[in-house]
This record gives structure tokens, sequence and C-alpha cells, in this order.
């Protein structure tokens, strides 16, 4: 089977979530850069929760982007890893200090959430190779 006809083949609803994973790491790359702008700008809070707050976002980012490719590949294993991190980004956003930016990430993450297990099948019935 040639490489386009085996993306072609690729499921209307593993391409959209392929999409909101990232939509959602491009959108936590966005917060780390805001949040070194901030650290970089404002010399009285402490630096090193800064820090700690933008690598996580970067972090967080990178997570998704990974999660995004992986389910592409229909594999079961970023089908987990999906779950578990948008379980933790839900967790903590509505455990936080709640704006407009946690609405629409929230939004996102329970849209993504909801799709990945309506799709379930698709990714725990894959071929694993």
């Amino acid at each position: 089977m040639n490489r386009s006809r085996e993306i072609d083949q690729t499921p209307t609803s593993v391409k959209a979530a392929q999409v909101l994973f990232f939509i959602l790491g491009a959108v936590w790359i966005l917060f780390g850069v805001a949040s070194l702008i901030r650290l970089v700008n404002n010399s009285t809070n402490p630096t090193v929760t800064l820090w700690v707050v933008a690598i996580l976002m970067f972090g967080n980012a990178g997570a998704l982007l990974v999660i995004g490719w992986g389910i592409g590949k229909q594999k079961r294993l970023f089908f987990y890893l999906g779950i578990i991190v948008l379980a933790a980004n839900i967790f903590l956003t509505v455990t936080d200090e709640f704006g407009i930016f946690d609405l629409i990430t929230l939004i996102i993450d329970l849209v993504l959430l909801i799709l990945l297990f309506v799709t379930r099948s698709r990714y725990l019935t894959a071929n694993e190779e």
C-alpha cells in the first residue's frame, strides 16, 4: 500500500483528535512563552516559581504534541497517554484560579476526551506493530 493511500484512510475522528491535540499543544506553547515574557518583565515575583511554571507549560505542550502524533498511528499506548494527560489537565484546570483561557482549554480538553472515549475502538483494536 502506498503512503498517500494510507494517509487517506485515516478516519476523520482520528484526524480530528490529532488536530485538537496539536491545537492544545500550540496553546500551551503560547502560554509558556507568555510566562517567560512575564518572568523577564516582572522582577517582583519569585523567579524560581515562574521558571517552574513555564517549564511545566512547555512540558505539557510537548506531551500533547507527541500524543497528537501518536494518535494518528492509532496506537493503544497513545490513546491511554492522551486520556491520562487530558484527565490531569482537566483536574488541574478546575482546581486552580479559573479565567477565560482556562475555559477555552477546558472545553477543548473535554471535547477531545469525549472524542477519544467515543472512538476508543479505533485505538484499542488497532493493529499494534
